[in-house]
């Protein structure tokens, strides 16, 4: 059996996709597994998931009509826009499914018309499994990498703490100043800051960094996709917003703090990880948006300014007694 997955965006996204191509393996053993997915995305794919191909010029008709040489069993739309509508057409598996994105319910709870909540997006994805009426299990996204693999935080110490400030939206941002006054007013003998993010967040990280009295790092910009999944892996615990990296470290299971503001659980993004503490104040207008915004729609930013700096102390020293 051949079997297609298609999912283009975004980082978070495609991690949770890893779940259900495991579960495809669990029950057809011996399926090749192909990915299509944006350019950026392939070697964090072809490195970390189950696959055999990664295709990546979804945007092409004649490489699509050359997928279709392929003769898939079975094409799965993970992403559902116009784009991976076009492709799974133009690919025409023998059977194509896509799953359901349940895009009303996100409306309805962003405008707070009703009590329902996700419990996942890979509940979403598994969606495909119901449709093609297929037993599964509920899986986790996991990624297994072995911890002395890669060496590339610098000066690792006795506890190496690593830190993603950033975050697609400004609403989704916890305030710096919260992290800087972690960092400083609090004793961590012995410990390491690795500020790690992309190129776009080095002005954040650089703040950061210059106000803190201990060690840290200023590591913006520094590793591609499929490196940052194995700096991540060498950190005791990883601290987030809710964002791309998030689902990176509750996939290799790593002691993992995660902040929610404008977006909430309820919409289906929470860490899927044991491990994992999400720090959130759901005041009465959160969620205000499904994927964040630039600022505040009401000016006050209470649900990421009431989380305070002694709930983010108590939840690093919880998950280092672990």
């Amino acid at each position: 059996m051949r079997i297609l997955i298609i999912r283009f965006s975004s980082l978070g996204d495609i991690i949770l996709t890893q779940a259900v191509l495991e579960q495809f393996k669990r029950i057809y053993p011996t399926a090749k597994l192909d990915f299509l997915t944006k350019p950026a995305f392939a070697p964090l794919v072809s490195t970390y998931f189950p696959v055999e191909n990664v295709f990546t010029d979804y945007k092409s008709i004649t490489k699509l009509l050359d997928l279709r040489k392929n003769h898939y069993d079975l094409v799965i739309d993970l992403h559902k826009k116009f784009n991976s509508w076009l492709a799974k057409t133009i690919i025409h598996g023998k059977k194509t499914v896509t799953y359901n994105k349940k895009r009303s319910l996100r409306k309805k709870i962003v405008a707070h018309k009703t009590n329902l909540s996700i419990n996942s997006t890979v509940s979403l994805y598994n969606t495909v499994f119901e449709k093609l009426k297929l037993n599964y299990d509920f899986i986790e996204p996991t990624i297994s990498l072995n911890k002395s693999s890669s060496n590339l935080l610098p000066d690792k110490n006795t506890t190496n703490i690593v830190i993603f400030p950033g975050a697609t939206h400004n609403t989704k941002r916890i305030p710096c100043h919260k992290l800087i006054s972690f960092i400083n007013n609090h004793d961590h003998p012995g410990t390491n800051f690795y500020l790690l993010g992309s190129l776009g967040e080095k002005e954040l990280i650089q703040i950061i960094v210059q106000k803190s009295n201990k060690t840290c790092f200023d590591l913006a910009g520094k590793f591609n996709l499929v490196e940052l999944v194995s700096a991540v892996n060498e950190a005791d615990l990883v601290i987030t917003n809710d964002s791309g990296p998030m689902h990176i470290a509750a996939a290799l299971k790593k002691a993992q703090i995660a902040f929610f503001g404008s977006t909430n659980t309820s919409l289906g993004f929470r860490p899927l990880n044991e491990k994992a503490i999400v720090i959130s104040h759901p005041v009465e207008c959160s969620p205000c948006s499904l994927h964040g915004q630039k600022t505040c729609p009401r000016k006050h930013f209470a649900c990421m300014q009431n989380i305070t700096v002694e709930e983010i102390y108590q939840a690093f020293k919880t998950l280092l007694k672990r």
